[in-house]
């Protein structure tokens, strides 16, 4: 089980708005300035990264938490483990992502969540968690 010892989702939450937001508003300025028709090859690999960008990083889907050297979704954990009431749970770290075996009498499976910490750009303010 994971559990966070080092700052808050709140916080970060309220972090990653404000970067969401900027990232956003910097978006729209550039698309407003350059015309459709103008943009170039390397404009519109750009536009689409920070599209991307800002659709990976919803709030409502994304609370990135490091957990040693890694950062994973912690919103993605937290649903799963609410399913996983009454199973024998074990979690783990395997290189770049982190592995949660479970079972019980009839099913057993493992879920495993990857490293986002190259997704990140820089942004280190996610609270940080162990496992336990």
């Amino acid at each position: 089980m994971l559990t966070i010892v080092e700052g808050s989702l709140d916080e970060a939450k309220q972090e990653m708005k404000l970067v969401l937001k900027t990232v956003q508003s910097r978006l729209s300025k550039y698309k407003r300035s350059v015309k459709p028709s103008k943009r170039t090859e390397k404009d519109k690999s750009l536009l689409k990264y920070w599209e991307n960008f800002l659709r990976f990083f919803r709030v409502s889907q994304m609370a990135p938490v490091f957990v040693d050297n890694i950062c994973i979704n912690y919103m993605l954990y937290q649903r799963f483990m609410k399913k996983l009431k009454g199973y024998q749970v074990e979690c783990y770290l395997d290189n770049d992502k982190l592995i949660i075996h479970y079972s019980n009498k009839m099913h057993n499976g493992k879920l495993e969540l990857y490293d986002i910490t190259d997704k990140l750009e820089g942004m280190n303010f996610f609270p940080r968690a162990e496992i336990k």
